[in-house]
């Protein structure tokens, strides 16, 4: 089971964590680097150092994750993650077209995860339990493609954005910067108060399929310099 899911069209943690995205972490460079990191200070142990060292990082992880504060945190990464989003769609540049006079904007994925790391590790720093604990990103990344968002089922994000769409895959920047996670587009659509009627829910739809076969049809050079030149402009 992951740690977040989308509920009531919100991205949401669940309030416990579990070990199987702990596991897929431990065998990541960084989760790696972790375990070692605490091997180095164990004298000795029957079942070996770095089988302790993950024991150890997993207990204390679990344990922490059952502390307010520490659970707190967790679950204001959801609303985090998706003021990403919502931030992206606001950056010139990126690929956005104009529905029922709405904005409906192509993000690509490599600059949330690249973003959405980068404020994890800065606001949980402090909280050596957490520390360096990227799969929180996985995580959401991973409960937003699984809920399948669309027009007819949006999730939310912030400023009146929400998310209407995800497709992977496709490569926007060298993959070995990027990251497994880093492939791929999310479509952001700053969706009406009162929803979209069946109309305009057809219109979004199309040119969410529209946007998406343009992104394909550009080669790999263009698809960086799409995301160096909205980078540039955020920054």
């Amino acid at each position: 089971m992951s740690w977040f899911h989308v509920t009531r069209g919100r991205l949401e943690y669940r309030g416990r964590i579990t070990r199987d995205p702990f596991t897929k972490w431990a065998a990541t460079q960084d989760g790696l680097d972790a375990i070692a990191r605490a091997a180095s200070t164990i004298r000795f142990s029957l079942i070996g150092r770095s089988r302790s060292a993950r024991r150890r990082i997993w207990r204390a992880l679990e344990a922490a994750s059952r502390v307010e504060v520490i659970s707190a945190a967790i679950a204001a990464e959801a609303t985090r993650y998706m003021q990403v989003l919502a931030s992206l769609s606001y950056a010139d540049g990126l690929p956005r077209t104009n529905i029922a006079l709405h904005r409906l904007v192509l993000a690509p994925r490599a600059m949330i995860v690249g973003r959405a790391h980068a404020g994890v590790f800065e606001r949980l720093a402090p909280l050596p339990a957490l520390a360096g604990l990227n799969q929180l990103v996985i995580e959401m990344d991973a409960a937003l493609q699984k809920a399948s968002p669309s027009p007819r089922r949006p999730v939310q994000a912030t400023d009146g954005w929400a998310c209407v769409g995800v497709s992977v895959g496709t490569v926007w920047v060298d993959r070995i910067l990027a990251g497994a996670d880093g492939t791929g587009h999310v479509f952001m659509y700053e969706f009406p108060p009162l929803g979209l009627v069946r109309r305009e829910r057809k219109a979004v739809e199309a040119a969410i399929q529209q946007m998406a076969a343009s992104a394909t049809a550009l080669s790999r050079a263009e698809r960086a310099s799409v995301v160096r030149a909205a980078a540039l402009r955020l920054s």
